[in-house]
């Protein structure tokens, strides 16, 4: 998949800013000093640097410059209907068990499923969660944006973190929305057996769009929960 040129920016800002070369309390280089260096407009700088604020690594001050603030990224989301504090909890309680990782080329149905162009190319990762001696929660089937591919190291080192946080910490590409849809399922045969029930048992599926300001979609996840081992609340709250 493409990568903008105002991402490429922002991540190798975020890179110079978490090894110290730009260190906390410092200024960024000038937006001209940018745009010349990185051979690119003035806005497209200024896109760029939205990212790293979104981040919370830098502020920006009128007349004052651009500050760096932080050396690593803020992370945790927030949503209308639910919050995905609830996910980050169950990255941090049950953590991820990789069983396969490998580069793919999706085809026309599951870029269908996914939400992404036919015939990109991802990092798959198959994973599960569960306690250890406790029946397992949930088969993942994650595909990340083949452009992180340093990310494989970093999920099987940190399995109590979403690789979305690690790509925002490491990489310093913003996740700025997730889109959710959860439906009913027959668990597929292959899953089931993963999951220790009956093939075509009743189950949750959940279908994850981790996307960055510009609405391009980082990761996608399809999530597969047996019957009784998961459970999503939402609170919906009359404005009037």
């Amino acid at each position: 998949m493409s990568i903008t040129l105002y991402t490429r920016i922002s991540e190798e800002l975020a890179r110079r800013i978490a090894s110290e070369v730009y260190p906390v309390g410092t200024l960024l280089p000038a937006e001209h000093a940018l745009a010349e260096e990185f051979d690119a407009s003035r806005h497209t700088v200024r896109a760029a640097l939205r990212q790293l604020q979104d981040l919370g690594l830098i502020a920006r001050r009128r007349g004052s410059g651009t500050e760096v603030i932080a050396a690593r990224p803020r992370t945790g989301f927030s949503q209308s209907l639910g919050s995905l504090e609830d996910l980050v909890q169950l990255a941090a309680e049950t953590p991820r068990t990789i069983h396969q990782t490998q580069e793919v080329v999706v085809d026309v149905g599951l870029a269908l499923q996914l939400g992404v162009g036919p015939g990109t190319r991802w990092l798959k990762f198959s994973s599960t969660r569960g306690a250890e001696g406790q029946p397992r929660l949930v088969w993942t089937e994650l595909y990340v944006d083949a452009h992180y591919k340093g990310v494989r190291k970093l999920a099987r080192e940190h399995p109590d973190r979403l690789v979305s946080d690690l790509i925002e910490a490491h990489y310093g590409r913003r996740i700025a929305s997730v889109a959710q849809t959860i439906s009913a399922c027959a668990l597929p045969a292959t899953v089931a057996r993963e999951l220790a029930v009956a093939a075509e048992s009743p189950g949750l599926f959940i279908r994850r769009q981790y996307k960055d300001q510009a609405g391009q979609i980082v990761e996608a996840s399809l999530s597969y929960h047996p019957a009784g081992r998961y459970e999503f609340t939402t609170t919906l709250i009359r404005e009037h």
